[in-house]
């Protein structure tokens, strides 16, 4: 068995891999490779392990170098997951040690590796972030009953309101990209560019959505839908503010998930909080137990684990200055500052 780097060679192989593999996750599909390439601007580094010309391990990695933040290599960027599967505790193990061998190399700072969980004592374990996933089922009225009942009083407030949620992709970008940016950038975020969510809907043409929720005609929320084998997801989704009485957020879940069940799908992933936030009390409504989300460091160059939150003090300045810039300069600063950021 050896340790190599991806190559086109391996294209079929490595989806080929994803197929009879049902644990690796949406994060692994080799579509994110390009994706997140052309959108960072980083450089991929895809390992596997090959043993008589067959893939029995991968691993993708993406490294980043920026003066503002330094070198680390991190699986996966953006996403929530990332990190090794392979066939056997011993080939992931090869791997891990292919990556921290990277890492020593490249002088970075620390390896993450994102919703794994290994028994390696150079890693450091970090348990702050959850995600909450809804079990399906082909009647939408079964799950429904399965909602917290203040849950259901806000679709039906969001109902009553004449709020409608429609399905589209390209179509729909730049409608739910200025709701997105304008949430982002009063939460005193850099937004990520545009250009990220394109690509996205390009390279699934059958695996991405946007919905959109409107009032009126007016669009006052929407959302990125990613599938991918039994699950679907929502990475990205975001409402107006103004319009929240209406309970848009509420509306906008629903309708996905019920979307989800009539097309056969068996759970729903709300994408990633961190526990006692604001979207995780908004998730907890809907299902009640979080799954937890083991992130895993390997330190290099730093003694302390990488800390981006930004309810953290040492952010609080950057966040009030942030939150008064025109729209036009953070949508334009924003991706050009985010893409150097894990």
């Amino acid at each position: 068995m050896e340790i190599i780097e991806y190559t086109e060679k391996f294209e079929s192989q490595w989806k080929n891999y994803l197929v009879r593999n049902n644990s690796v996750s949406f994060a692994h599909q080799l579509e994110w490779k390009t994706i997140l390439e052309e959108s960072f601007k980083q450089k991929p580094f895809y390992l596997m392990a090959i043993d008589k010309d067959q893939i029995v391990g991968i691993l993708p990695l993406f490294y980043y170098s920026s003066l503002l933040f330094g070198k680390f290599l991190i699986s996966l960027p953006w996403l929530d997951y990332g990190g090794v599967y392979a066939d056997s505790v011993e080939i992931q193990a090869e791997l891990i040690n292919k990556a921290i061998e990277i890492t020593q190399q490249k002088k970075c700072k620390f390896l993450e590796l994102r919703s794994v969980n290994f028994e390696d004592k150079r890693l450091i374990t970090k348990t702050s972030k959850v995600t909450f996933i809804l079990e399906l089922e082909p009647d939408p009225e079964k799950v429904w009953k399965k909602i917290d009942s203040k849950a259901r009083n806000q679709i039906r407030k969001a109902h009553k309101s004449n709020l409608e949620v429609t399905f589209g992709r390209e179509e729909n970008l730049d409608q739910f990209y200025s709701v997105f940016s304008l949430n982002m950038r009063d939460l005193g975020t850099p937004v990520w560019a545009r250009e990220l969510f394109k690509n996205i809907l390009y390279f699934f043409p059958d695996r991405s959505e946007i919905a959109l929720v409107k009032l009126e005609n007016k669009v006052i929320g929407g959302a990125l839908i990613l599938y991918f084998k039994d699950m679907l997801t929502v990475p990205s989704a975001s409402s107006l503010v103004s319009f929240l009485s209406y309970c848009p957020n509420n509306i906008l879940y629903w309708e996905i998930i019920k979307r989800g069940c009539l097309k056969g799908f068996k759970k729903f992933n709300f994408g990633r909080s961190s526990w006692n936030s604001g979207t995780f009390n908004f998730k907890k409504q809907w299902i009640k137990e979080p799954t937890q989300l083991f992130w895993q460091y390997y330190l290099n160059n730093v003694k302390e684990l990488p800390e981006l939150n930004p309810e953290s003090p040492k952010f609080s300045l950057g966040i009030k200055l942030w939150k008064k810039l025109p729209l036009a300069w953070a949508n334009f600063l924003g991706p050009r500052i985010v893409r150097n950021l894990p």
